[in-house]
């Protein structure tokens, strides 16, 4: 039992320095796209599709567009 326990703790020691550092990753990505949607004349990144759910929505142009099912509707 004492075993088990010791590989179990070791498995959600593991288990929460990988999510740490998926988070650390995702908040990287995050401040990226916003950035590059800065810098492309792209509004904001807003929301996920409620179509797809693949993808977050853009806003350009008064225009909300999914990039990945090509989704969109005027603001």
């Amino acid at each position: 039992m004492d075993r088990q326990h010791r590989r179990l703790a070791g498995e959600c020691a593991d288990l929460r320095e990988r999510l740490a550092q998926t988070e650390d990753r995702v908040e990287q990505l995050q401040n990226t796209l916003q950035a590059v949607a800065r810098e492309t004349g792209i509004a904001s990144v807003t929301h996920p599709c409620r179509r797809c759910e693949r993808s977050l929505l853009l806003v350009r142009d008064g225009q909300l567009y999914c990039p990945n099912c090509r989704y969109g509707r005027t603001v």
